[in-house]
């Protein structure tokens, strides 16, 4: 039985969007960059040798032969470290313990 080996213009839509959900299934952070390639995102720079070895076995298993992309966090990414948790905790904290104020319909305001 021969394999379907596919070139990378051959490549469809619907092959990266498997290759995608395949990524996030596996729990990765998965996003498509501009150009709609899945890229996957490190929490830490240290880790990106580590992901590119774990992604290639995953998408070899799909027999993907595509584009990917591994990268490293952006500061202006969403991932938290536990001191940045913590001192998002203590705002959430400080905007809830704040005095409230009266209108004059006595409506009671919170900051």
């Amino acid at each position: 039985m021969a394999k379907n080996i596919k070139d990378v213009d051959e490549i469809s839509t619907t092959d990266k969007l498997k290759a995608f959900k395949s990524l996030k299934d596996s729990g990765l952070r998965v996003e498509f960059n501009g150009s709609g390639v899945p890229t996957v995102v490190c929490a830490r720079v240290e880790d990106i040798d580590k992901e590119i070895k774990n992604v290639r076995k995953i998408l070899k298993e799909l027999r993907y032969n595509g584009s990917f992309g591994v990268r490293g966090p952006r500061k202006t990414d969403a991932i938290l470290t536990e001191g940045e948790q913590t001192s998002l905790d203590e705002t959430e904290l400080t905007i809830e313990e704040a005095p409230s104020l009266e209108t004059e319909n006595t409506e009671i305001l919170t900051a």
